[in-house]
């Protein structure tokens, strides 16, 4: 913009006066087409914090020298954690541009976190980029979830809430697969070694169909594992299908972006994998409907087939194309009670087939064959090993058919792993 030659002469006003708007427009041309203003981090401590009722927010962002003025809206504010608060030190990414109503630049913040998380999100940003120009984020390269498993792996801590959740909806939607846990670490610096073994187990089990990774939801940190670069190439390169349920609907990992299917939550997670069985049996019995439906049009045109021919053709004749309709329409019914009895019997077969497998997941069956849980008489707690039982501990014995109340008595080659019941 031109500003030179503005001078008018004596009496008269000067020519190309501006608006406020043309300034105010120019201004924000210029700050908007600077690219060191187009994507900036700023760090700085919120102050005179407006929450409005859009669900935009408005403040500043000051040190102790400046402050500037923020607008984060909405789309970009609901995916924040937690409601950010006065006094907080944060540590925001947007870019700068101008106001035009009011004439003033601000920062329009895009994304924002706690300040002294900013180096885990850049790292986090720069493997993702990496990872996606390689492909491995590719959907042509990921896997079809299997519509009915018959076995599911779940790599995730075998005490956290995660698995409970997981069993429970499985169990109630689809019994019949058989669901075996692949216990990890799931949180800290050994999260990921932990992570990548229990994949490699659970990859080499038979008769596996599809394999879940999943935890609950926790802080940038608590889910850090879930961002190791060997283990988003471990889980690239395995044959068998991924499923990964980790945290919150909010929360993403390198894991969620490299798998062949990502899931809000790890219940999400199970219900994905598979199928719900009443709603299996509700489409074969709309099946069943529908082919007693269709029976029933037949024979309601033949019907009307046959008072058709009746009135156009002579006696002899009309009884000779009834007794070919007959013919055709007893073959019609057999068919149709045929496939009626196949589809029964098929159901009822698939059913009780659903029933013995939900059966032999009974725990007490297990302790009928001869099995026992030993736990500590005092607290409940299962013992799994030699080395967690003191000497003249009181202890209980779960058989099939009731309990057992003993003490336990460790002998000389206790190291062998010996344990003797009084």
């Amino acid at each position: 913009m031109d500003y030179s030659n503005r001078k008018s002469a004596a009496g008269s006003e000067p020519e190309n006066v501006l608006t406020v708007t043309d300034v105010n427009r120019h201004v924000k041309r210029n700050i908007e087409s600077d690219p060191g203003l187009n994507d900036v981090w700023i760090k700085g401590e919120i102050s005179n914090f407006t929450h409005h009722a859009s669900g935009h927010m408005y403040f500043s962002l000051k040190d102790k020298n400046a402050q500037i003025r923020c607008v984060m809206f909405s789309r970009f504010a609901g995916t924040l954690r937690e409601k950010p608060k006065a006094g907080a030190e944060v540590l925001a990414y947007g870019s700068v541009s101008v106001y035009e109503k009011r004439g003033e630049y601000q920062l329009y913040i895009r994304y924002m976190q706690p300040a002294g998380m900013g180096a885990l999100f850049l790292e986090f940003e720069k493997l993702k980029k990496k990872l996606a120009a390689e492909g491995l984020f590719d959907s042509e390269r990921k896997s079809e979830i299997p519509k009915f498993p018959k076995r599911i792996a779940v790599v995730t801590s075998p005490t956290g809430a995660a698995v409970r959740d997981v069993i429970n909806v499985i169990s109630r939607r689809y019994p019949a697969v058989e669901v075996t846990i692949a216990p990890a670490v799931v949180q800290g610096d050994a999260a990921p070694a932990s992570i990548r073994a229990a994949l490699a187990k659970a990859a080499q089990l038979p008769r596996l169909d599809t394999i879940l990774i999943v935890r609950g939801g926790g802080s940038i940190e608590d889910l850090w594992g879930f961002n190791d670069e060997s283990l988003a190439r471990d889980i690239a390169a395995c044959t068998v299908p991924i499923i990964s349920g980790v945290g919150h609907e909010t929360d993403f990992t390198i894991a969620d972006f490299v798998s062949d299917l990502r899931a809000p939550t790890p219940s999400a997670a199970a219900e994905v994998s598979v199928p719900d069985l009443t709603e299996l049996v509700a489409g074969l019995n709309n099946v069943e409907n529908r082919l007693l439906r269709i029976t029933k049009d037949s024979i309601r045109y033949f019907n009307t087939r046959i008072d058709t021919v009746s009135a156009t053709v002579s006696y002899r004749r009309l009884l000779d194309e009834i007794d070919r309709k007959r013919q055709y329409l007893d073959d019609l019914m057999n068919v149709a009670k045929k496939q009626l009895v196949y589809d029964c019997r098929s159901l009822r077969e698939r059913i009780e087939s659903l029933g013995k497998q939900l059966n032999g997941l009974d725990p007490k069956r297990v302790l009928q064959r001869g099995y026992s849980v030993t736990r500590d008489a005092r607290t409940g707690k299962i013992i799994r090993s030699v080395k967690s039982v003191k000497n003249g501990q009181l202890l209980n014995v779960s058989l099939g058919d009731g309990d057992i109340l003993t003490r336990a008595d460790l002998k000389a080659n206790e190291s062998q792993g010996a344990l003797d019941f009084d």
